[in-house]
């Protein structure tokens, strides 16, 4: 009986050392995929907003307009995005006019995003 005993005890002991670095893999695998997948939703709302800026310029006459989207996080880890669209026809719009159609574009997505800055550029 003895003899078995001494082969149990260390055959549960790796048994248990195999199931707990089963977990801790486990673990790091399904946090790994929870940040892709948050990342892959992220991107996707911020390729649907450059979308719906495009759709807006173009409704208002502004085709073949450049848009640049840079993103960074802050100090509390949230993102906020610098968006620039470039077009010509923008040196031809006074401040106010400028002013409000920034406005109108930041409107578009502010609920999807958090905080936008944008910013009309002459090219």
């Amino acid at each position: 009986m003895k003899k078995y005993m001494d082969m149990i005890v260390p055959a549960i002991g790796m048994s248990i050392l195999v199931i707990i670095f089963a977990l801790v893999i486990g673990g790091k695998v399904y946090a790994e995929n929870a940040e892709a997948a948050e990342r892959a939703q992220r991107e996707t709302k911020e390729s649907e907003y450059v979308t719906c800026i495009r759709q807006e310029l173009q409704e208002n006459g502004f085709c073949n307009s450049g848009v640049n989207m840079t993103k960074e996080t802050n100090e509390a880890g949230e993102w906020e995005y610098t968006v620039t669209v470039y077009h010509r026809s923008f040196l031809w719009m006074d401040d106010a006019e400028r002013a409000n159609f920034e406005k109108q574009l930041e409107d578009v997505g502010k609920d999807t995003l958090g905080k936008i800055s944008l910013e009309l550029c002459v090219r």
